[in-house]
């Protein structure tokens, strides 16, 4: 090799770490390839229902219930009644401590889906579908073909204990085990006997409808029914992130229940 090759060799190392190479070599390195959009599809047999999504208010049938139940006021039975009349009462007068989310705990179903305002992920996988909102536990719906425990081996829980199937392009629900709390922001009470039905279905790429059917044969006199109406929420800086709750004098939470 000839000293001019040489010296051709080291002008170009020495370019090449001083960040001096051409302008195309400049550009090629300087390119970063955009992220791949997240996806919360995980199960390509089942409709897409997935993403992050955020409730809604739309026009539907006249309802005094901020949640939209039907009818409303509810067709309670006997001391059940009673329970909310004095709820009522108590709401009126300001001193209603019984509201779980005045009190920093979660806000259990039928609210988590029907009174929310915080966005909602849903995530599908095969044989489950989880959905999560800051602040409360992740709902966790079983899509494998398993039945319930009997009523005398089930646990209470503020989401209850879920299982679905896929019905063409819909996701229905059967959740039962909810914990004693008022399943709105009234207080209208349910009993042990509560069972919840769900029936979510993408619209289109925007929307979704949740219909949402309770069922208590000991506490109320007919069904009640409430059909929500969600968005994609499509804030970039939006993340799962932790959420803590500490009951204060005049805190109120309740700004998060409609």
């Amino acid at each position: 090799m000839t000293k001019r090759s040489d010296l051709f060799l080291l002008v170009v190392a020495a370019a090449s770490a001083l960040g001096l190479s051409s302008a195309p070599a400049r550009a090629q390195a300087a390119a970063v390839s955009s992220p791949a959009k997240l996806s919360w599809y995980g199960d390509p047999r089942a409709p897409d229902i997935s993403g992050v999504w955020v409730r809604v208010k739309t026009p539907g049938p006249a309802s005094k219930s901020r949640e939209g139940w039907m009818p409303f006021p509810p067709p309670l039975k006997g001391k059940f009644a009673a329970i909310w009349s004095k709820r009522v009462a108590a709401e009126a007068a300001g001193n209603r401590t019984d509201d779980p989310v005045r009190g920093c705990m979660p806000a259990g179903m039928p609210r988590f889906v029907t009174g929310m305002n915080t966005p909602m992920m849903i995530l599908q996988t095969p044989g489950r579908v989880m959905m999560y909102r800051d602040g409360m536990p992740v709902r966790r719906i079983w899509l494998d073909g398993h039945a319930l425990p009997a009523a005398k081996d089930l646990e209470s829980f503020s989401n209850g204990n879920a299982i679905g199937h896929y019905e063409g392009r819909d996701l229905v629900t059967d959740v039962r085990g909810i914990r004693d709390q008022p399943i709105d922001s009234t207080g209208v009470p349910h009993s042990d006997d509560l069972t919840i039905s769900e029936r979510y279905h993408r619209v289109d790429a925007d929307t979704l409808t949740v219909e949402v059917t309770m069922t208590d044969k000991s506490a109320y006199r007919s069904p009640m029914k409430s059909t929500v109406t969600y968005k994609t929420f499509s804030d970039p800086l939006w993340e799962p992130r932790e959420f803590i709750c500490s009951p204060r004098k005049d805190y109120h939470p309740e700004i998060f229940v409609k």
